[in-house]
């Protein structure tokens, strides 16, 4: 058993396609050496229910897009038409810079929020402009969404005109990328990085499979509810991400 030294596992949800991994760009850069290993897919639903909400946004006082799923939902909404020009002039709110980036390249409108990282900071963000808002946001979300932004918008009389667009399923052959990238559970980087408690609960039981224990590890959490999911496992954190950022990971590892 041995411990692949100045290497990194992301363990990371299904990525557009097309996309650069600037995770990956960014930690070779710096140096390491990184394999990456899918966790999860996604199964979307729901979208004809969202296009006609899409069509009319007189409804909406904006949107709120919380991760690229979201995005891709409301893009297959489209059909590959413009977004109606009323959106543009709505207040719309987004999670993190990779969500923020795929809306401008596949919707087309503006967002704020992206800086947040996770949903008590947006709605911290939208808080602050709450006396402009008279009707509710369409919120497009995945199965395992929390409470968190309903009941923080919800006391400060804000609503949400929630929308299921996608469930969360584990990747049916991450066994087998696991035995890949572990040369049959021989071998294991000494950097793990999860970016979800649900990428983390789909892999963890084949990474036990691992003869080492995994607390000797260098285990790096992308934000706090990932971390709380890894420690309730009886495992030790190494670093926290404070964003879904490739900076953040980077800097979480250093």
């Amino acid at each position: 058993m041995s411990i692949a030294r100045n290497t990194v596992l992301l363990l990371k949800s299904e990525k557009s396609e097309d996309a650069q991994d600037k995770y990956q760009d960014i930690l070779e850069s710096n140096k390491f050496e990184v394999m990456v290993v899918k966790t999860l897919t996604f199964q979307y639903k729901n979208i004809e229910i969202l296009r006609d909400k899409l069509t009319n946004p007189d409804d909406f006082c904006g949107i709120i897009l919380s991760s690229p799923r979201c995005v891709n939902a409301c893009s297959q909404a489209l059909r590959k038409e413009r977004i109606h020009e009323l959106w543009k002039l709505k207040s719309n709110f987004t999670v993190g810079e990779a969500t923020y980036n795929e809306v401008l390249i596949k919707i087309g409108i503006e967002c704020r929020g992206k800086e947040s990282g996770n949903a008590k900071n947006l709605s911290q963000i939208i808080v602050q402009s709450k006396s402009s808002f008279d009707k509710p946001f369409l919120f497009p979300h995945g199965n395992l969404k929390t409470d968190t932004l309903k009941l923080e918008l919800g006391r400060e009389n804000l609503s949400l005109d929630e929308v299921l667009v996608y469930d969360t399923l584990p990747n049916p052959q991450i066994k087998e990328d696991l035995e890949k990238v572990t040369s049959g559970f021989s071998t294991i980087p000494e950097y793990l990085v999860f970016f979800s408690p649900s990428g983390f609960h789909s892999s963890i039981h084949y990474l036990r499979k691992v003869p080492i224990d995994l607390s000797s590890l260098k285990i790096i959490a992308i934000g706090p509810v990932t971390q709380l999911a890894i420690e309730e496992n009886n495992l030790k954190v190494y670093a926290v991400a404070k964003a879904p950022t490739p900076e953040e990971v980077l800097k979480a590892i250093l």
